[in-house]
């Protein structure tokens, strides 16, 4: 009932090539969630993905004292990794994987890395080449990961939401981009990017937002084809627009979250609805070129059609109608599709029956369908 499995409700990467200004704002936009009252008590697991401070310690080499033995920097970094981490010199092949052979030293029990900076890395004339005559260690505390997203610096901060908390996913993403574009300049270099459910949501409704469009446009081309018009499929689309005017208010008035599976209900809404304005229609069409007036089509059409246009509705809506009020309980994931469905379609019913007549009686007046065909009737 919760929906497919899905990431964090609060993804928030910040990225940048200036590593200090995405350490600092990382910090700064942390407090905020931390310490905002309307947003810190309902997130769960606030953290990001850096891990704890750790010791680090690099092998530096001395170009000058390399130099003075012969090697080059490369050459003396080299035998300073195969001192440090060993070195491949071939490859096991096994049934189903390869597998490199590395080569590494072998200290003494006891002997701390330390003991590695004395071990001979080359014998030349002048002597026994040891790893420290060429190379001295530097230590530094740094974070124990070091993140990259689209080959920049990024620090990645993730929270869930509480149940039952007052505040959204949108919500908290809209306080965070406006509490940093109050302090963006003071951060050149670093910038936000929302990742997670978030950017997920926000491709999803893309996508749907196109299979609506290409919907809508397929839909008038079958229409204007079949009633070889241009105005007339005008007229049945139309209805769609009162099943969207529906759904905002139903959506307002019932408090419901607009989510993707509520996106679906809108496009399952468009067939619905489109198809009960064109059995309208189409029968005003039949029964005005049969010879009757304008007047007695609307009445004939109406009180015919009424009826499986009612049906449809009440069939849909009252099988959906126990999931939008979460009867016996309640989902977010399926309720608030459930309440869309219901809202638009009823709404549409309502608004198709009334406005859809008026809008063919007011073109018929003007004349324009008689003389608006795609094959250029007179």
């Amino acid at each position: 009932k919760d929906g497919p499995p899905t990431g964090k409700d609060i993804n928030i990467r910040i990225l940048g090539n200036s590593t200090s200004n995405v350490m600092a704002l990382a910090e700064r936009i942390e407090k905020y969630l931390r310490t905002e009252e309307e947003i810190s008590p309902w997130l769960v697991g606030l953290g990001d993905d850096q891990g704890s401070t750790a010791s680090v310690m690099r092998i530096k080499i001395d170009g000058e004292r390399a130099a003075e033995f012969g090697l080059s920097v490369a050459e003396a970094a080299g035998l300073a990794a195969s001192v440090m981490e060993g070195q491949i010199v071939g490859m096991m092949n096994l049934p189903e994987e390869r597998i490199d052979i590395r080569m590494k030293t072998k200290l003494a029990t006891g002997d701390s890395i330390f003991a590695l900076l004395d071990l001979s890395i080359a014998d030349l004339p002048e002597g026994t080449l040891r790893l420290k005559d060429v190379a001295r260690p530097i230590f530094s505390e740094e974070q124990e990961y070091l993140n990259r997203f689209q080959s920049q610096r990024a620090v990645t901060l993730t929270a869930d939401i509480a149940a039952g908390a007052p505040i959204t996913s949108p919500m908290v993403i809209a306080g965070v981009a406006d509490f940093y574009a109050s302090l963006r300049v003071d951060y050149p270099g670093a910038g936000l990017n929302f990742a997670g459910e978030h950017e997920s949501t926000q491709k999803s409704f893309v996508s749907l937002a196109y299979a609506f469009v290409i919907a809508v446009v397929v839909i008038y081309l079958i229409l204007a084809a079949q009633f070889q018009s241009y105005l007339q499929p005008l007229i049945i689309i139309s209805a769609i627009v009162f099943a969207l005017t529906g759904v905002i208010y139903g959506t307002a008035v019932s408090r419901t979250l607009f989510t993707v599976n509520s996106f679906v209900a809108i496009i399952g809404v468009m067939g619905v609805v489109v198809n009960d304005s064109l059995v309208l229609v189409d029968f005003l069409n039949k029964t005005y070129r049969a010879g009757a007036e304008k007047r007695s089509a609307l009445l004939r059409a109406t009180h015919i059609r009424l009826r499986p246009i009612i049906l449809t509705t009440l069939t849909t809506t009252l099988g959906l109608l126990p999931m939008a009020l979460g009867i016996p309980e309640y989902s977010t994931i399926w309720g608030s599709m459930a309440m869309t469905f219901v809202t638009g379609l009823c709404t549409a019913t309502l608004l198709t029956i009334i406005i859809v007549p008026v809008l063919w009686d007011i073109l018929m007046k003007e004349k324009v369908i008689a003389h608006d065909s795609v094959f250029g009737q007179n």
